[in-house]
Parts: C-alpha cells; structure tokens; sequence
C-alpha cells in the first residue's frame, strides 16, 4: 500500500510538473506579443492649373475645334510642412462625356470611345504613367515643397464633329498621395 501512496504522489508530481510546464509556456509566449504603433503626418496636396500670369482652380475654354491644342498644365503641390510622398491622379470627365444613367449601350460605347480618344490627345509630363487601374502615377518620391505638373497639353480629337460642337465636357483631376515613411511606393 505504501508503495501505491508513493507511485500515486509521483505520478500527481509529474502531472503538476508537466501543467507548471505548459502553463509556462503558454505565458511565455503569450507575453512575447508586440504591439506596434506609429504616428503618421498627414499628406497636404494642393491641386492648381499654372499659369504665367494668374494662378486658377478652374479654366473654360471656349471655341475649341477639332484638332486644335490648348495649354492646360494641371499640377500637384505637396505643402511643405507634408513629409515626402508618392502621388497618383485620375481623370474624371462630365458634360457630354459624364456618366448618364439612361444612357443605351450604344450612347455609352460612343461616350466612352470619346474619352479615350480625348486621353489619347492629352500630353503627360515625364514621369507619369498610366496604371492597370486607370491612375496616373508620379515615378519618382516627391519631397516636400514640390510642385509636380501633370499635363502640358490637350489636343481635340480631329474627328470629333457637329454632333459635339458647342456641348460642354469637363476634365477634372483628382490627386491622392500615400506618405513615403514606412511604406511600399506605388511605383
């Protein structure tokens, strides 16, 4: 019996043992978690036409006719106070080339095949380039204090014709920037 009392306290010991074991373990890995944390200045982008004489936010331009070119410098400015930062731009069209949501199947492929022939027409600065989702990306980081333009001029298709004469369309950019500091860049 008094060999039972033995083998039976030493088995609960190993059991004990083994617990204290597993239960260190589980601590142990259980404080080895980490938590990240980072504080990330905002990015302050401007967006501006530049013009010799007066600086604008918005241009019409009137009286335009097919394949006729027109100065339209759109650029980016990242505030100075901004840290460094990649930027990307996309192109919205209105007017006659916005989105009608009555529009037929083959309003919207003449509506479209505009578009792309008015992108066509539109000469980008070097460093930009078209992305797969329809972005224009900067290729280069951009350091604060910068002023990035984007476009230098728009041609009008040759073959646009009556059916859009004296009808209004618009281009508008939009700018995003992702701050460099810990961060993969778009390009």
């Amino acid at each position: 019996m008094r060999k039972r009392q033995i083998l039976a306290a030493g088995l609960f010991g190993c059991l004990a043992l083994t617990a204290g074991i597993l239960l260190t373990v589980v601590w142990f890995v259980k404080e080895q978690k980490t938590i990240s944390a980072a504080f990330m200045e905002p990015v302050q982008l401007e967006l501006c036409l530049l013009h010799s004489d007066q600086p604008g936010t918005k241009e019409q331009v009137t009286g335009l006719l097919p394949g006729e070119s027109l100065d339209w410098k759109p650029a980016v400015i990242l505030n100075g106070t901004s840290p460094g930062a990649c930027i990307r731009v996309s192109l919205e069209f209105g007017g006659i080339l916005g989105d009608f949501p009555e529009e037929s199947e083959e309003e919207e492929h003449d509506r479209l095949e505009r578009i792309q022939e008015l992108c066509a027409g539109i000469r980008f600065c070097d460093g930009w380039v078209e992305g797969e989702d329809g972005y224009y990306y900067y290729q280069e980081a951009v350091a604060p204090g910068s002023i990035v333009q984007i476009c230098d001029q728009v041609t009008i298709p040759e073959d646009w014709d009556n059916e859009i004469a004296e009808k209004l369309f618009t281009i508008e950019v939009s700018a995003e920037a992702i701050h460099l500091d810990g961060r993969e860049a778009w390009f």
